[in-house]
């Protein structure tokens, strides 16, 4: 089993890591915090902890 993470997993409880982006047609993207946004995004929401952000792109699940 290996231990390697990548940028997208997430890091430990409670850290402030990624963000939610949008862009002009409304497509979310889960984002981590150390990458830069791309152009023609913007921050939705966060930084806050992976699974607060993952949790806005739920249907259903209300942001807070």
């Amino acid at each position: 089993m290996s231990t390697w993470s990548g940028p997208f997993d997430p890091d430990p409880e409670g850290e402030d890591t990624h963000l939610v982006l949008e862009n002009a047609e409304g497509r979310l993207s889960l984002w981590p915090t150390w990458r830069e946004v791309p152009p023609g995004w913007s921050a939705r929401f966060g930084p806050a902890p992976y699974e607060a952000c993952a949790a806005t792109l739920e249907p259903g699940r209300a942001q807070t």
